[in-house]
Protein backbone atom coordinates (compact mmCIF):
# COMPACT_ATOMS: atom_id res chain seq x y z
CA UNK A 1 0.00 0.00 0.00
CA UNK A 2 1.07 3.52 -0.79
CA UNK A 3 -0.07 6.71 0.88
CA UNK A 4 -1.72 9.61 -1.14
CA UNK A 5 1.10 12.24 0.08
CA UNK A 6 3.55 10.23 -0.97
CA UNK A 7 2.53 8.56 -3.90
CA UNK A 8 4.45 9.17 -7.29
CA UNK A 9 2.32 10.97 -10.42
CA UNK A 10 1.08 7.54 -12.11
CA UNK A 11 3.25 6.88 -15.10
CA UNK A 12 0.21 6.26 -17.20
CA UNK A 13 -0.65 9.53 -17.04
CA UNK A 14 0.33 12.45 -20.31
CA UNK A 15 3.53 13.82 -19.20
CA UNK A 16 3.65 17.09 -17.59
CA UNK A 17 5.02 19.77 -20.07
CA UNK A 18 7.72 22.55 -18.89
CA UNK A 19 6.02 25.72 -17.44
CA UNK A 20 6.11 28.92 -19.56
CA UNK A 21 8.03 31.47 -18.23
CA UNK A 22 9.04 34.05 -20.54
CA UNK A 23 6.60 36.26 -23.14
CA UNK A 24 9.92 35.84 -25.16
CA UNK A 25 9.52 32.32 -25.90
CA UNK A 26 5.97 32.72 -27.21
CA UNK A 27 5.03 33.35 -31.30
CA UNK A 28 2.01 34.76 -30.98
CA UNK A 29 0.49 37.45 -28.56
CA UNK A 30 -1.13 37.49 -25.19
CA UNK A 31 -4.51 38.16 -24.59
CA UNK A 32 -4.72 41.30 -22.33
CA UNK A 33 -4.07 40.68 -18.70
CA UNK A 34 -2.40 42.49 -15.74
CA UNK A 35 1.38 43.54 -16.44
CA UNK A 36 2.43 44.81 -12.93
CA UNK A 37 5.39 43.65 -10.53
CA UNK A 38 4.86 39.81 -10.41
CA UNK A 39 5.20 39.90 -6.93
CA UNK A 40 2.35 42.46 -6.62
CA UNK A 41 0.51 39.91 -8.87
CA UNK A 42 0.53 37.41 -6.53
CA UNK A 43 0.03 38.54 -3.76
CA UNK A 44 -3.19 40.09 -5.17
CA UNK A 45 -4.08 36.38 -6.25
CA UNK A 46 -3.03 35.35 -2.50
CA UNK A 47 -5.31 37.89 -0.94
CA UNK A 48 -8.58 36.90 -2.78
CA UNK A 49 -8.40 34.49 -5.55
CA UNK A 50 -11.88 34.02 -6.63
CA UNK A 51 -12.05 38.70 -6.22
CA UNK A 52 -8.85 38.21 -8.63
CA UNK A 53 -10.31 35.97 -11.39
CA UNK A 54 -13.76 37.81 -10.90
CA UNK A 55 -11.58 41.25 -11.07
CA UNK A 56 -9.94 39.91 -14.44
CA UNK A 57 -12.97 38.77 -15.88
CA UNK A 58 -14.68 42.42 -15.51
CA UNK A 59 -11.47 44.23 -16.26
CA UNK A 60 -10.35 42.14 -19.69
CA UNK A 61 -13.60 40.42 -20.57
CA UNK A 62 -14.01 36.62 -21.23
CA UNK A 63 -10.25 35.79 -21.82
CA UNK A 64 -7.34 37.20 -19.94
CA UNK A 65 -3.17 36.23 -19.06
CA UNK A 66 -0.85 36.67 -16.84
CA UNK A 67 2.33 35.65 -15.26
CA UNK A 68 1.73 34.01 -11.46
CA UNK A 69 4.86 33.20 -9.47
CA UNK A 70 6.45 33.26 -12.96
CA UNK A 71 4.45 30.87 -14.55
CA UNK A 72 2.17 31.58 -17.64
CA UNK A 73 -1.59 31.52 -16.77
CA UNK A 74 -4.57 32.15 -19.12
CA UNK A 75 -8.20 32.50 -17.61
CA UNK A 76 -11.36 31.31 -19.60
CA UNK A 77 -14.63 32.94 -18.22
CA UNK A 78 -16.97 32.73 -21.39
CA UNK A 79 -19.22 30.13 -22.26
CA UNK A 80 -17.08 29.18 -25.49
CA UNK A 81 -13.78 29.17 -23.59
CA UNK A 82 -15.27 26.74 -20.90
CA UNK A 83 -16.82 24.33 -23.36
CA UNK A 84 -13.70 24.45 -25.10
CA UNK A 85 -11.13 23.35 -22.19
CA UNK A 86 -13.72 21.21 -20.39
CA UNK A 87 -15.28 19.03 -22.92
CA UNK A 88 -14.30 19.97 -26.60
CA UNK A 89 -10.58 19.85 -26.34
CA UNK A 90 -10.57 18.24 -22.58
CA UNK A 91 -7.66 16.16 -24.60
CA UNK A 92 -5.50 18.77 -24.63
CA UNK A 93 -5.38 19.47 -21.31
CA UNK A 94 -4.59 17.25 -17.75
CA UNK A 95 -5.63 18.69 -14.41
CA UNK A 96 -3.77 21.99 -13.21
CA UNK A 97 -1.74 22.86 -10.12
CA UNK A 98 -4.76 22.56 -7.59
CA UNK A 99 -5.83 19.06 -8.32
CA UNK A 100 -1.85 18.11 -8.07
CA UNK A 101 -2.25 19.26 -4.85
CA UNK A 102 -5.09 17.67 -3.51
CA UNK A 103 -4.07 14.30 -5.30
CA UNK A 104 -1.93 14.55 -1.72
CA UNK A 105 -4.78 13.49 -0.05
CA UNK A 106 -7.43 12.06 -2.38
CA UNK A 107 -5.01 9.87 -4.17
CA UNK A 108 -5.73 8.81 -7.61
CA UNK A 109 -9.73 9.24 -7.18
CA UNK A 110 -11.91 10.32 -9.71
CA UNK A 111 -11.65 14.07 -9.16
CA UNK A 112 -7.92 13.93 -9.26
CA UNK A 113 -7.40 11.21 -11.89
CA UNK A 114 -6.12 11.44 -15.08
CA UNK A 115 -6.71 8.64 -18.39
CA UNK A 116 -6.67 6.47 -19.00
CA UNK A 117 -7.01 5.96 -14.71
CA UNK A 118 -10.12 7.82 -15.08
CA UNK A 119 -12.54 6.80 -17.22
CA UNK A 120 -11.72 3.20 -16.00
CA UNK A 121 -12.90 4.25 -12.93
CA UNK A 122 -15.69 6.04 -14.11
CA UNK A 123 -17.30 2.99 -15.76
CA UNK A 124 -16.77 1.23 -12.78
CA UNK A 125 -18.49 3.65 -10.20
CA UNK A 126 -21.77 4.39 -12.15
CA UNK A 127 -23.51 1.84 -11.15
CA UNK A 128 -24.08 3.51 -7.53
CA UNK A 129 -25.22 6.61 -8.95
CA UNK A 130 -27.94 5.18 -11.45
CA UNK A 131 -31.34 6.48 -11.13
CA UNK A 132 -32.78 3.41 -10.11
CA UNK A 133 -30.59 4.13 -6.69
CA UNK A 134 -31.37 7.05 -5.79
CA UNK A 135 -35.15 6.27 -3.86
CA UNK A 136 -33.43 4.12 -1.64
CA UNK A 137 -30.89 6.74 -0.93
CA UNK A 138 -33.53 9.87 -0.10
CA UNK A 139 -35.00 7.41 2.24
CA UNK A 140 -31.78 6.96 4.46
CA UNK A 141 -30.84 10.65 3.29
CA UNK A 142 -34.67 11.73 4.89
CA UNK A 143 -34.55 9.75 8.07
CA UNK A 144 -30.47 10.60 9.13
CA UNK A 145 -31.74 14.67 8.55
CA UNK A 146 -34.87 14.12 10.57
CA UNK A 147 -33.19 12.30 13.44
CA UNK A 148 -30.39 14.92 13.40
CA UNK A 149 -32.87 17.97 13.45
CA UNK A 150 -34.90 16.09 16.76
CA UNK A 151 -32.39 17.83 18.78
CA UNK A 152 -32.95 21.45 18.00
CA UNK A 153 -35.56 23.03 20.23
CA UNK A 154 -36.57 26.50 19.67
CA UNK A 155 -34.02 29.85 20.46
CA UNK A 156 -30.86 27.04 20.17
CA UNK A 157 -28.27 28.43 18.78
CA UNK A 158 -26.21 26.59 16.53
CA UNK A 159 -23.04 26.90 14.09
CA UNK A 160 -24.71 26.43 10.76
CA UNK A 161 -21.51 25.45 8.77
CA UNK A 162 -20.30 22.67 12.01
CA UNK A 163 -23.88 21.28 11.92
CA UNK A 164 -24.11 20.57 8.05
CA UNK A 165 -20.46 19.66 8.10
CA UNK A 166 -21.93 16.79 10.59
CA UNK A 167 -25.33 15.87 8.73
CA UNK A 168 -23.71 15.23 5.95
CA UNK A 169 -21.04 13.20 7.29
CA UNK A 170 -23.66 10.98 8.59
CA UNK A 171 -25.58 10.50 5.38
CA UNK A 172 -22.61 10.02 3.76
CA UNK A 173 -20.94 7.60 6.19
CA UNK A 174 -23.98 5.57 6.44
CA UNK A 175 -25.10 5.19 2.22
CA UNK A 176 -21.11 4.57 1.66
CA UNK A 177 -20.40 2.41 4.77
CA UNK A 178 -23.83 0.92 5.91
CA UNK A 179 -23.49 1.85 9.25
CA UNK A 180 -22.97 4.81 11.72
CA UNK A 181 -19.60 5.84 11.62
CA UNK A 182 -20.00 9.10 14.46
CA UNK A 183 -16.74 8.26 16.09
CA UNK A 184 -14.91 9.43 12.97
CA UNK A 185 -16.94 12.71 12.21
CA UNK A 186 -14.90 14.95 14.66
CA UNK A 187 -11.18 13.82 13.51
CA UNK A 188 -12.52 13.39 9.51
CA UNK A 189 -14.22 16.99 9.64
CA UNK A 190 -10.88 18.35 11.16
CA UNK A 191 -8.27 16.68 9.17
CA UNK A 192 -9.94 17.13 5.66
CA UNK A 193 -10.17 21.02 6.89
CA UNK A 194 -7.10 21.67 7.09
CA UNK A 195 -5.97 19.46 4.97
CA UNK A 196 -7.99 21.38 1.88
CA UNK A 197 -6.72 24.53 3.87
CA UNK A 198 -3.09 23.87 3.16
CA UNK A 199 -4.07 21.92 -0.63
CA UNK A 200 -5.01 25.57 -1.95
CA UNK A 201 -2.50 27.45 0.53
CA UNK A 202 0.24 25.52 -1.57
CA UNK A 203 -0.88 24.99 -4.94
CA UNK A 204 1.50 27.79 -6.11
CA UNK A 205 4.27 26.41 -8.34
CA UNK A 206 7.29 25.74 -6.90
CA UNK A 207 5.76 25.13 -3.08
CA UNK A 208 5.95 21.38 -3.30
CA UNK A 209 9.50 21.22 -2.67
CA UNK A 210 8.44 21.75 0.56
CA UNK A 211 6.30 18.90 0.91
CA UNK A 212 9.35 16.81 2.71
CA UNK A 213 10.57 19.85 4.76
CA UNK A 214 10.63 20.01 8.94
CA UNK A 215 8.10 22.99 8.58
CA UNK A 216 5.60 22.65 10.89
CA UNK A 217 2.82 23.80 8.40
CA UNK A 218 3.63 21.18 6.45
CA UNK A 219 4.13 18.67 8.65
CA UNK A 220 0.49 19.02 9.49
CA UNK A 221 -0.53 19.07 5.86
CA UNK A 222 1.08 15.05 5.45
CA UNK A 223 0.05 14.25 8.54
CA UNK A 224 -3.74 15.37 7.96
CA UNK A 225 -3.47 13.55 4.70
CA UNK A 226 -2.30 9.92 6.51
CA UNK A 227 -5.12 10.12 9.27
CA UNK A 228 -7.53 10.45 6.41
CA UNK A 229 -5.86 7.41 4.84
CA UNK A 230 -5.65 5.42 7.73
CA UNK A 231 -9.34 6.05 8.57
CA UNK A 232 -9.81 4.58 5.39
CA UNK A 233 -7.42 1.70 5.61
CA UNK A 234 -9.01 0.77 8.59
CA UNK A 235 -12.93 0.72 7.33
CA UNK A 236 -12.24 -1.17 3.81
CA UNK A 237 -9.88 -3.63 6.32
CA UNK A 238 -12.88 -4.24 8.78
CA UNK A 239 -15.23 -4.79 5.91
CA UNK A 240 -12.81 -7.27 4.21
CA UNK A 241 -12.63 -9.14 7.55
CA UNK A 242 -16.20 -9.32 8.25
CA UNK A 243 -16.67 -11.46 5.10
CA UNK A 244 -19.60 -10.07 3.51
CA UNK A 245 -19.06 -7.02 0.85
CA UNK A 246 -22.31 -5.94 1.56
CA UNK A 247 -24.79 -2.94 -0.51
CA UNK A 248 -23.77 -0.10 0.58
CA UNK A 249 -21.72 1.97 -1.47
CA UNK A 250 -18.41 0.81 -0.38
CA UNK A 251 -19.82 -2.62 -1.08
CA UNK A 252 -20.34 -1.92 -4.85
CA UNK A 253 -16.79 -0.21 -5.18
CA UNK A 254 -15.19 -3.74 -3.76
CA UNK A 255 -17.30 -5.78 -6.21
CA UNK A 256 -16.93 -3.45 -9.32
CA UNK A 257 -15.44 -5.20 -11.78
CA UNK A 258 -14.02 -3.61 -15.42
CA UNK A 259 -14.60 -5.60 -18.64
CA UNK A 260 -11.44 -7.05 -17.93
CA UNK A 261 -12.96 -8.77 -15.18
CA UNK A 262 -10.33 -6.94 -12.93
CA UNK A 263 -10.93 -5.35 -9.48
CA UNK A 264 -10.02 -2.01 -7.79
CA UNK A 265 -7.42 -2.56 -6.08
CA UNK A 266 -7.15 -1.61 -2.27
CA UNK A 267 -5.98 1.74 -2.70
CA UNK A 268 -8.10 2.55 -5.68
CA UNK A 269 -10.55 1.46 -3.67
CA UNK A 270 -9.25 3.73 -0.72
CA UNK A 271 -8.49 6.44 -2.74
CA UNK A 272 -12.07 6.33 -4.21
CA UNK A 273 -13.60 6.65 -0.43
CA UNK A 274 -11.67 9.74 0.06
CA UNK A 275 -12.96 11.37 -2.55
CA UNK A 276 -16.95 10.36 -1.82
CA UNK A 277 -16.13 11.38 1.93
CA UNK A 278 -14.76 15.06 0.52
CA UNK A 279 -17.63 15.00 -2.10
CA UNK A 280 -20.38 13.88 -0.38
CA UNK A 281 -19.57 15.38 2.85
CA UNK A 282 -17.68 19.39 2.91
CA UNK A 283 -18.74 20.49 -0.32
CA UNK A 284 -22.75 19.62 0.11
CA UNK A 285 -22.04 20.96 3.41
CA UNK A 286 -20.94 24.13 2.69
CA UNK A 287 -23.69 24.91 -0.02
CA UNK A 288 -26.03 24.16 2.15
CA UNK A 289 -24.63 26.60 4.66
CA UNK A 290 -24.53 29.52 1.71
CA UNK A 291 -28.11 28.55 1.00
CA UNK A 292 -29.00 29.61 5.01
CA UNK A 293 -26.96 32.60 4.68
CA UNK A 294 -29.38 33.35 1.76
CA UNK A 295 -32.18 32.53 3.11
CA UNK A 296 -31.57 34.63 6.39
CA UNK A 297 -34.51 37.40 5.74
CA UNK A 298 -36.72 34.97 3.11
CA UNK A 299 -39.24 33.76 5.06
CA UNK A 300 -41.56 33.20 1.64
CA UNK A 301 -39.33 31.38 0.40
CA UNK A 302 -39.03 29.02 3.64
CA UNK A 303 -42.93 28.86 3.63
CA UNK A 304 -42.44 27.34 -0.01
CA UNK A 305 -39.84 25.19 1.18
CA UNK A 306 -41.90 23.82 4.06
CA UNK A 307 -44.96 23.17 1.45
CA UNK A 308 -43.03 21.31 -0.47
CA UNK A 309 -41.73 18.76 2.23
CA UNK A 310 -45.13 18.07 2.93
CA UNK A 311 -46.28 17.35 -0.32
CA UNK A 312 -43.21 15.12 -1.12
CA UNK A 313 -41.87 13.83 1.86
CA UNK A 314 -44.39 12.67 4.07
CA UNK A 315 -43.12 11.44 7.39
CA UNK A 316 -43.78 8.22 6.96
CA UNK A 317 -44.18 5.96 3.53
CA UNK A 318 -43.27 6.57 0.32
CA UNK A 319 -41.17 9.47 -0.98
CA UNK A 320 -41.61 10.96 -4.05
CA UNK A 321 -38.57 11.04 -5.50
CA UNK A 322 -39.36 13.22 -8.76
CA UNK A 323 -41.10 15.48 -6.63
CA UNK A 324 -38.11 16.02 -4.44
CA UNK A 325 -35.62 16.45 -7.58
CA UNK A 326 -38.27 19.09 -9.60
CA UNK A 327 -40.02 21.22 -6.78
CA UNK A 328 -39.46 24.69 -7.81
CA UNK A 329 -38.69 26.55 -4.81
CA UNK A 330 -35.80 23.75 -3.94
CA UNK A 331 -34.40 23.57 -7.23
CA UNK A 332 -34.45 27.62 -7.76
CA UNK A 333 -33.01 28.03 -4.44
CA UNK A 334 -29.79 25.42 -5.02
CA UNK A 335 -29.38 26.49 -8.41
CA UNK A 336 -28.77 30.28 -7.38
CA UNK A 337 -26.76 29.53 -4.18
CA UNK A 338 -24.58 26.87 -6.76
CA UNK A 339 -24.27 29.84 -8.98
CA UNK A 340 -23.05 32.37 -6.10
CA UNK A 341 -21.19 29.88 -3.54
CA UNK A 342 -20.44 26.66 -5.98
CA UNK A 343 -18.30 24.33 -3.98
CA UNK A 344 -15.65 23.88 -6.96
CA UNK A 345 -15.00 27.27 -7.77
CA UNK A 346 -12.27 27.29 -9.83
CA UNK A 347 -11.16 24.63 -12.41
CA UNK A 348 -7.39 24.49 -13.40
CA UNK A 349 -5.92 22.96 -16.29
CA UNK A 350 -2.36 22.71 -17.69
CA UNK A 351 -2.06 22.74 -21.75
CA UNK A 352 -0.38 19.27 -23.10
CA UNK A 353 -0.57 20.47 -26.61
CA UNK A 354 -0.55 23.57 -28.24
CA UNK A 355 -4.32 24.15 -28.96
CA UNK A 356 -6.96 26.92 -29.52
CA UNK A 357 -9.18 28.12 -27.11
CA UNK A 358 -11.94 30.55 -27.72
CA UNK A 359 -9.83 31.73 -31.26
CA UNK A 360 -7.03 31.91 -28.33
CA UNK A 361 -3.67 30.40 -29.24
CA UNK A 362 -2.77 28.49 -26.07
CA UNK A 363 0.71 26.80 -25.89
CA UNK A 364 1.55 24.04 -24.69
CA UNK A 365 2.45 23.93 -20.75
CA UNK A 366 0.67 26.97 -20.28
CA UNK A 367 -1.52 27.05 -17.17
CA UNK A 368 -5.59 27.31 -17.88
CA UNK A 369 -7.92 28.59 -15.48
CA UNK A 370 -11.89 28.69 -15.92
CA UNK A 371 -13.57 29.53 -13.21
CA UNK A 372 -17.56 28.79 -11.93
CA UNK A 373 -17.10 31.51 -9.50
CA UNK A 374 -16.81 34.62 -12.21
CA UNK A 375 -18.11 32.88 -15.08
CA UNK A 376 -21.36 32.58 -13.10
CA UNK A 377 -20.94 36.10 -12.27
CA UNK A 378 -21.23 37.11 -15.93
CA UNK A 379 -23.91 39.97 -16.27
CA UNK A 380 -24.64 39.04 -20.01
CA UNK A 381 -26.56 36.37 -18.98
CA UNK A 382 -27.29 36.55 -15.23
CA UNK A 383 -28.84 40.30 -14.58
CA UNK A 384 -27.97 41.92 -11.27
CA UNK A 385 -25.41 38.77 -10.87
CA UNK A 386 -24.25 39.70 -7.45
CA UNK A 387 -28.01 39.75 -6.02
CA UNK A 388 -29.63 36.18 -4.57
CA UNK A 389 -32.14 35.63 -6.88
CA UNK A 390 -33.84 32.35 -7.11
CA UNK A 391 -36.99 33.05 -9.02
CA UNK A 392 -34.47 33.80 -12.16
CA UNK A 393 -34.46 30.19 -12.22
CA UNK A 394 -38.51 29.56 -12.89
CA UNK A 395 -39.86 29.05 -16.51
CA UNK A 396 -36.99 27.23 -18.36
CA UNK A 397 -34.24 29.93 -17.25
CA UNK A 398 -31.47 27.21 -17.22
CA UNK A 399 -32.73 25.71 -20.55
CA UNK A 400 -32.09 28.96 -22.17
CA UNK A 401 -28.68 29.62 -20.93
CA UNK A 402 -25.55 28.97 -23.39
CA UNK A 403 -23.55 25.50 -22.86
CA UNK A 404 -20.90 26.78 -20.49
CA UNK A 405 -22.53 29.55 -18.73
CA UNK A 406 -23.68 27.95 -15.69
CA UNK A 407 -21.74 24.41 -14.87
CA UNK A 408 -21.17 24.38 -10.74
CA UNK A 409 -20.56 20.37 -11.31
CA UNK A 410 -18.30 20.70 -14.03
CA UNK A 411 -18.59 19.54 -17.78
CA UNK A 412 -17.72 16.94 -20.50
CA UNK A 413 -16.60 13.34 -18.98
CA UNK A 414 -15.36 15.36 -15.77
CA UNK A 415 -18.55 16.16 -14.51
CA UNK A 416 -19.36 15.01 -10.99
CA UNK A 417 -20.46 11.84 -11.54
CA UNK A 418 -22.61 12.14 -7.90
CA UNK A 419 -24.04 15.53 -9.07
CA UNK A 420 -28.26 13.84 -9.14
CA UNK A 421 -27.26 12.40 -5.42
CA UNK A 422 -25.88 15.84 -4.10
CA UNK A 423 -28.88 18.07 -5.40
CA UNK A 424 -30.92 14.87 -3.99
CA UNK A 425 -28.83 14.96 -0.62
CA UNK A 426 -29.33 19.31 -0.69
CA UNK A 427 -32.93 18.73 -1.82
CA UNK A 428 -34.28 16.70 1.29
CA UNK A 429 -32.02 18.78 3.79
CA UNK A 430 -33.56 22.07 2.94
CA UNK A 431 -37.00 20.94 2.92
CA UNK A 432 -36.68 18.76 6.09
CA UNK A 433 -35.06 22.22 8.06
CA UNK A 434 -37.96 24.06 6.30
CA UNK A 435 -40.53 22.09 7.66
CA UNK A 436 -39.12 21.31 11.24
CA UNK A 437 -36.13 23.82 12.84
CA UNK A 438 -35.37 26.24 10.54
CA UNK A 439 -31.36 27.75 11.58
CA UNK A 440 -31.41 31.43 10.63
CA UNK A 441 -28.39 32.78 10.69
CA UNK A 442 -27.68 35.46 12.99
CA UNK A 443 -26.04 38.93 12.06
CA UNK A 444 -26.17 41.23 9.16
CA UNK A 445 -24.67 40.29 6.13
CA UNK A 446 -22.50 37.24 4.56
CA UNK A 447 -20.29 35.41 6.46
CA UNK A 448 -16.43 35.98 5.16
CA UNK A 449 -15.63 33.32 2.51
CA UNK A 450 -12.51 30.99 2.75
CA UNK A 451 -12.16 29.89 -0.52
CA UNK A 452 -9.71 26.88 -0.44
CA UNK A 453 -10.19 23.78 -1.96
CA UNK A 454 -13.75 24.21 -1.63
CA UNK A 455 -15.92 27.57 -1.39
CA UNK A 456 -16.38 27.75 2.57
CA UNK A 457 -17.75 29.89 4.72
CA UNK A 458 -15.92 31.40 7.23
CA UNK A 459 -16.46 30.13 10.84
CA UNK A 460 -19.04 28.52 12.60
CA UNK A 461 -22.03 30.91 11.17
CA UNK A 462 -24.07 30.97 14.09
CA UNK A 463 -27.62 30.76 13.65
CA UNK A 464 -30.88 31.07 15.86
CA UNK A 465 -33.44 27.82 15.94
CA UNK A 466 -36.70 28.53 14.23
CA UNK A 467 -39.26 25.47 15.16
CA UNK A 468 -42.11 25.66 12.49
CA UNK A 469 -45.35 26.71 14.36
CA UNK A 470 -47.40 24.19 13.94
CA UNK A 471 -44.62 22.08 15.47
CA UNK A 472 -43.65 23.88 18.95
Amino acid sequence: MTRPFTAPRPESYAPMPKPIRSRRSLTTDLPPGPRGFPVSITAQFLRDAPAFLLGLHRTYGDTASYFLNGELFFAFFGPEGVIDVTVKKQNSFVKGVGFDRMRKVLGTGLLTNEEPIHLRHRRMMQPPFHHAKLGGYATMMHRITREHLAGWDEGDTVEANREMMRLTFQIVAQLLFGTDIDRYADGVQHHMGLAIDRIERTMLPGLKAFDGSPIPYFKKFRMSSDYLADVADEIIANRASSGELGDDLLGLLLAARDEDESALSHDEVRDETLTLILSGHETTANVMTWALCYLRDRDDLWDALAAEADMHLPESGEIDLRGIMSAPTATAVMAESLRLAPPVWVAPRRAIDDVEVAGVAVPKGAHVIVSQYASHRNARFFPDPDSFRPERWADGFEASLPRGAYFPFGAGTRKCLGDQFALLESHIILMELARTARPIPVGLGLPKAEPRATYRPGGGVPAVVRRRPALV
